[in-house]
């Protein structure tokens, strides 16, 4: 149940910062993770790290792709 509601979150918004989901869903970073894990494996999500330097955490965002996919994991 909560795994198609994340789904329709992510493909309504198309991409989401990972911050939104967890706010959204009133989630911890525990919490999320292996459900998100799932969802990637799935193949219609994808995960982008962004790499802010040494003193800013990475923001994490999750897309969208109507084409399944072989499961990515982009840092920048």
């Amino acid at each position: 149940m909560i795994l198609q509601s994340i789904t329709d979150y992510v493909k309504q918004a198309g991409r989401i910062e990972e911050k939104k989901l967890l706010k959204h869903f009133h989630l911890s970073c525990e919490g999320l993770a292996p459900m998100m894990a799932v969802l990637l494996k799935r193949g219609k999500i994808q995960k982008t790290v962004n790499q802010r330097g040494d003193k800013l955490p990475p923001e994490i965002f999750y897309s969208w792709s109507e084409i399944a996919q072989i499961p990515t994991l982009t840092v920048v």
